[in-house]
């Protein structure tokens, strides 16, 4: 099983990474999906996008076995969001070239994304960065590909309406927060450098 990385943060929240070794006939023979989960996957027309999706799905199944959840259904509600049958306990996954990676929280919230760090990322700053964020940010690569990713995190953490990056998330170095309306709630965000690319955590 290509498992390359088991990582807890703390007692409720923990996340895997699953390397993509096998071919699409093996892992869909792997994760055996029922009829309308596989009727899902055949829409995907490229078959890259159909093996991270099921490393993903690998993954989560995966990670609940590690919790002892092995059992609990796994739904997605009308905007996407993949949920568990377990009070409480949230989920997320996501996948990006070769990869695919699941989360969990055992008490809350959670959202996970893999990014690549890209040249190109200079060029679109303006459309994600929040005032707050510039001045630390600047061009770094580096740096924006975490603040890019750690929104993508928020956004399947809150995964329910659409967010602007720009105006309603703002991340730190070790936080982000989600503004609705004349709210704002802020999340734990944790980086984790896999060498190529870059995982964010956000709880």
């Amino acid at each position: 099983m290509p498992i390359t990385k088991f990582t807890k943060i703390d007692n409720s929240v923990c996340w895997v990474l699953w390397k993509i070794e096998e071919n699409l006939t093996e892992l869909e023979k792997l994760y055996n999906p029922n009829p309308s989960e596989l009727k899902d996957f055949n829409s995907m027309k490229v078959d890259s996008r159909r093996m991270e999706s099921y490393a993903a799905r690998l993954a989560l199944r995966y990670l609940l076995g590690e919790v002892e959840l092995a059992n609990c259904e796994v739904y997605k509600d009308e905007f996407g969001k993949p949920h568990v049958e377990h009070n409480g306990v949230e989920i997320s996954i996501s996948h990006a070239k070769g990869y695919g990676a699941a989360a969990i929280n055992l008490k809350g919230p959670v959202g996970i994304d893999i990014e690549y760090p890209r040249n190109q990322i200079t060029k679109i700053a303006h459309k994600f960065l929040h005032p707050a964020e510039v001045e630390w940010a600047g061009q770094n690569i580096e740096r924006l590909t975490k603040i890019w990713s750690a929104k993508e995190a928020l956004y399947k953490l809150h995964g329910r309406t659409q967010l602007i990056f720009a105006e309603q998330l703002i991340v730190g170095e070790a936080s982000g927060q989600i503004i609705e309306s004349d709210s704002f709630q802020e999340y734990d965000v944790v980086f984790a450098d896999q060498g190529d690319f870059l995982i964010s955590i956000a709880f």
